[in-house]
């Protein structure tokens, strides 16, 4: 074993001391690049194609709302936002130490840095392991891009990454989310919300007005119920 060991070794040893020269990169002509008339128009059709909503608003405040008017959203039992100057929830993550205290969550509102209209995907950098977690245990997902994020391609999504400091600063964790989670590997039958949120919301907000704040407002979010157990105390906070 032990001259089988060394003869392998002696073979990658080898084949590391052969120069290979990199080939350079491809040149990208911009004037080849896929341009939409109308990108607003195709992220929506390509969102909506794989199981996603599209709502363009005005004002931050549209996005409660406009989710009031979801039953799941009214019955919820537990909402987590990291954008508060959206929407607030009733679990504050700054007091989550667990992620598996997330197992129960119904709404995750969380900011996306931009959408690309090509495939419908938003980029989204978490902060944190907690917020990270959030993404893929929630039931359903709310993503807020302000409307003057909407990029037409991913070469400038690639492009807008190293902007973001992806691989040089900050968390190195983020993921392109298009629409929600699906799979039909078992007997070809779709099911969706197997890895994550069963349902998609992306709001692009015309962000020429301002921020704003828009709170839960006693609409009942607070609530508990016998056979789901809440991260926090009786009143279903954190």
């Amino acid at each position: 074993m032990v001259a089988i060991a060394n003869s392998r070794q002696a073979i990658l040893d080898r084949l590391k001391s052969i120069p290979i020269e990199q080939p350079p990169a491809p040149v990208v002509d911009p004037q080849r690049l896929v341009r939409y008339d109308d990108p607003l128009a195709k992220f929506t059709e390509v969102l909506s194609f794989v199981g996603g909503q599209v709502h363009v608003v005005e004002r931050p405040q549209q996005v409660s709302e406009i989710l009031g008017q979801f039953p799941a959203f009214r019955d919820a039992q537990q909402v987590a936002s990291s954008a508060p100057e959206i929407l607030t929830g009733n679990i504050d993550l700054n007091k989550v130490a667990d992620p598996h205290l997330l197992a129960y969550l119904d709404w995750a509102i969380i900011p996306g840095r931009f959408a690309v209209a090509e495939n419908g995907a938003i980029w989204v950098r978490p902060t944190g392991p907690i917020e990270r977690a959030m993404l893929f245990l929630t039931q359903h997902l709310v993503i807020v891009v302000p409307k003057t994020e909407l990029i037409e391609h991913m070469h400038e999504a690639y492009r807008r990454l190293g902007q973001d400091g992806v691989g040089t600063s900050g968390p190195e964790f983020g993921i392109f989310i298009s629409g929600p989670s699906k799979t039909a590997d078992i007997e070809q039958s779709l099911v969706i919300g197997a890895h994550g949120c069963r349902t998609l919301q992306v709001f692009l907000i015309d962000d020429s007005s301002g921020p704003a704040v828009a709170t839960d407002g006693g609409d009942g979010l607070a609530g508990t119920t016998p056979d789901r157990p809440v991260a926090g105390d009786s009143a279903g906070r954190i």
